[in-house]
């Protein structure tokens, strides 16, 4: 079998490592699409048609998020006893199911239900085994390959609000975008569960030790060893790293819960503060992208320390945001800030740590983050009690920088009695 030009491995073997990204990312998009991106868009039309309030028709979110987290160290238990293919088959067929109830809903408890296992089965179809994959197909384009991961699912977010108008205009029913996006999710779990497998087969003479890491430059820490869980989490640098995502989260899901309104009061046009959100995403979804075209050059801990200070900028722009300076400020600095902290984060805890217990850290990492679903409610509670959201975001921009300190502080962990 001749090797590609490029890389020097067997042909066969970096064609089949690209085919599992791409259905591993096509996965992401869509999951991404049907759940967090377009439930906010349908909930107005299910609301009409069920009679439902605000409030109670929010507990499907509120499932939907907490299930997510509350679930993530799931694929890590599944990858580990199952394997890749039964992981994904796992999770496509609950969300599968969860969306299938959404589809057919005929009261708030069905819908609830539904929310909660779409959440459920998300995590086992999204990022943690995503990058499983990648580690063991693509890790002599690990970096690249993350961001260009990220990027993809990020982009669901984008479509996801168009999958619901689509569907609403060519049928007259929300119930079609849920229909829809439990088709498409079943074919891509059946692909998933045929095409995966959990590392590259022996059939081709021993081709797992011919995927060898990625060249790095000087400057990026890789980590010498595999190191066990119980000794990641006994590190102070880990601890950093968690924070800082579950502070990005905590920015993340207020912003999009609280911001139009916030905007509103402050005088600005729904249209503009939708659209500054929709500029935001698009942001987020590049600046992960260019994270992975970044990270073999420059040590994540400096694209994490960068993602901190765009978060405090766009925290502190959308605090003011009653003009477009500000709405632009804050589109772009909290954009990137978020993709480039998710990237960063995630490509930390393998450079740290090594690939084989990515899944584990990123999956407690994930569940610690479980927190930032509170985040709307402290707005909301805090706007109530002070008159608005400005104090909310500039005290996350606040807590932020004092993060950013400890990032910057941060040196590699060591392995006291390294293990092989």
């Amino acid at each position: 079998m001749p090797n590609s030009p490029v890389t020097g491995l067997p042909s066969n073997i970096v064609r089949l490592g690209w085919m599992k990204f791409t259905l591993v990312s096509l996965l992401f998009f869509q999951v991404t699409a049907a759940t967090f991106a377009s439930l906010g868009v349908a909930l107005p039309f299910m609301i009409e048609e069920m009679s439902w309030s605000w409030s109670a028709a929010g507990l499907g979110f509120s499932m939907l998020s907490f299930m997510v987290g509350i679930a993530s160290r799931v694929p890590s238990w599944t990858l580990t006893k199952f394997g890749t293919r039964a992981t994904f088959g796992i999770g496509g067929v609950v969300m599968v199911a969860g969306l299938t109830l959404m589809a057919t809903t005929t009261g708030l408890n069905q819908y609830v239900l539904g929310a909660g296992l779409a959440g459920l089965g998300y995590t086992s179809c999204a990022l943690i085994p995503g990058v499983a994959v990648i580690n063991q197909w693509l890790p002599h384009r690990r970096s690249f390959a993350i961001g260009a991961y990220m990027m993809i699912g990020g982009l669901g977010g984008v479509a996801g609000p168009f999958f619901v108008t689509g569907a609403v205009a060519a049928t007259g029913s929300w119930r079609w975008h849920w229909w829809l996006m439990a088709g498409l999710i079943a074919v891509l779990t059946i692909l998933a569960v045929l095409l995966l497998k959990s590392r590259p087969g022996s059939s081709d003479e021993d081709a797992e030790s011919r995927l060898s890491a990625e060249s790095h430059s000087q400057n990026v820490y890789m980590t010498r060893f595999e190191w066990h869980f119980k000794d990641v989490v006994r590190t102070p640098q880990y601890y950093v790293i968690v924070a800082a995502m579950t502070m990005t989260l905590f920015g993340g899901v207020t912003t999009n819960s609280w911001a139009v309104s916030h905007m509103g009061n402050l005088g600005i046009l729904v249209a503009i503060a939708a659209g500054a959100l929709s500029a935001q995403a698009l942001v987020n979804s590049s600046s992960r992208a260019f994270g992975g075209l970044l990270a073999t050059s420059v040590d994540p801990k400096w694209l994490l320390a960068s993602a901190l200070m765009g978060e405090i900028v766009g925290m502190l722009a959308l605090s003011f945001a009653d003009n477009m300076t500000m709405i632009v400020l804050f589109a772009i600095g909290e954009g990137y800030g978020f993709g480039m902290c998710m990237f960063a984060t995630t490509i930390l805890l393998v450079n740290y740590y090594g690939p084989k217990e990515a899944p584990k850290t990123m999956g407690t990492m994930y569940l610690i983050t479980t927190v930032a679903m509170f985040g709307p409610v402290l707005g909301g509670f805090v706007a109530d009690r002070f008159g608005g959201f400005a104090g909310v975001f500039q005290g996350y921009a606040a807590v932020l920088a004092i993060i950013l300190i400890a990032v910057v502080m941060m040196r590699p962990p060591t392995l006291a009695e390294p293990r092989s």
